[in-house]
């Protein structure tokens, strides 16, 4: 018979129970998952500090020159007024208008005749119009989309980027505002009178064509004074008289701005003041800001407002103070030369002559202040860092800053 031997047991378990062996396999599984989580944090983490490395050099970074990298015939274009129209370029005059792209290449043309043409533009709409005519244009960047014909002389107009146009039409002794869509249709509509309301001096439409402001001047008691009224075309409007849901009264001013900076953000300018509004339905002042200089220009984008003062300082032509949608000053800048235009995109600024550009993000450096290679009529801000586009008496050019 076969002897069965067997090895004396041992103590395998360790005082919890446990058997060693096993709890140090699975110790070191545990241990090796953990050098890979961390492993992969790290590359996460050098690769989260290398893009925010980027980001801040690119935002901080300083050019000394500019050069052409492409140009473009720009015999599309006319010459009277031109005008950033959604990163191409509209030019209009009493006989039509046009549109090219930053390569030089026509994308539309229409022909008309005016005398005083208007323009408002909003996003890649845009609507032109004739002072005291009864025909205003809508188009996009893709072309034409319609025509409003009105039954009265046009006094001024405002689109909205979903291309509802605001319009004030002079009746004698009585002004209309009419609200039509982009196909001509009315939407509504109500009358104002010297007496009732005041004379329109400044028309404004929400991006999404529901709110329309309007800022009055008028006399009371031989004093002058203004008026911001609110007006809703959406359901919380159509219980109130003539859709009004809310205004402001200011003595001693007249307020020529009033703009729609999003659908519940907006600001008036008068000449010693700027206020900032709030409300998608009702909208309510937010904030106001008296200054003691005269305002000589203003201008806008969809994030910041600024505004342009002579200096008080020996050394310098302008002061500059930028302010964003709460109505809080952000940024201001003393500036040395003559301009011909202030342009925003996004966070970045851009003031430039014929000649030179100053060029800065708004609270950061100025990335850029010196000459442009060719005389320039326009300048448009280009989708990536250190380019933009400018329009000159024969060419559209690329220019690269480095």
């Amino acid at each position: 018979m076969a002897k069965i031997f067997s090895f004396p047991k041992k103590n395998i378990e360790d005082s919890k129970g446990n058997d060693p062996a096993i709890w140090t396999y699975k110790d070191k599984i545990r241990s090796h998952k953990m050098i890979i989580f961390y492993r992969i944090l790290l590359v996460i983490i050098l690769i989260a500090a290398l893009v925010a490395a980027y980001f801040i050099q690119a935002r901080n970074r300083v050019y000394t020159a500019c050069e052409v990298t492409a140009s473009a015939d720009n015999h599309s274009i006319r010459s009277e007024n031109m005008i950033n129209f959604a990163g191409t370029v509209l030019s209009y005059g009493m006989d039509g208008a046009a549109c090219v792209d930053v390569d030089g290449r026509a994308l539309w043309n229409i022909t008309y005749q005016m005398q005083e043409p208007m323009i408002s533009v909003q996003g890649d709409t845009a609507a032109i119009g004739d002072y005291g005519s009864r025909t205003i244009y809508l188009l996009k960047t893709t072309g034409s989309i319609g025509e409003i014909s009105t039954t009265m002389p046009i006094y001024q107009f405002c689109v909205s980027q979903s291309g509802e146009i605001a319009v004030v039409l002079n009746d004698t002794d009585t002004t209309w505002i009419y609200l039509y869509d982009s196909l001509g249709n009315v939407l509504a509509y109500f009358k104002t009178t010297m007496r009732q309301s005041g004379f329109p001096v400044g028309v404004s439409v929400s991006p999404n064509g529901k709110l329309v402001a309007v800022s009055y001047v008028y006399v009371d008691s031989g004093d002058m004074r203004s008026r911001v009224s609110y007006y809703n075309f959406g359901d919380v409007g159509q219980n109130e008289t003539d859709n009004y849901v809310s205004g402001y009264e200011y003595a001693g001013t007249v307020i020529p701005v009033i703009h729609f900076m999003d659908n519940e953000t907006s600001f008036a300018v008068s000449d010693d003041r700027i206020m900032f509004y709030k409300g998608s339905e009702k909208p309510v002042s937010q904030s106001e800001h008296l200054v003691s200089d005269e305002i000589q220009k203003v201008f806008y984008n969809d994030k910041y407002v600024a505004l342009v003062f002579y200096s008080d300082q020996a050394e310098y032509r302008y002061h500059i103070e930028i302010f964003n949608r709460n109505g809080t000053m952000v940024d201001e800048r003393e500036y040395d030369r003559d301009f011909k235009n202030i342009v925003m995109k996004d966070d970045m600024i851009y003031i430039y002559s014929e000649s030179h550009a100053c060029i800065f993000r708004v609270g950061g450096k100025t990335a850029y202040d010196g000459a442009l290679p060719k005389s320039t009529y326009l300048l448009i801000p280009g989708d990536k860092n250190g380019r933009f586009t400018t329009v000159n008496s024969d060419t559209v050019d690329t220019v690269k800053m480095r």
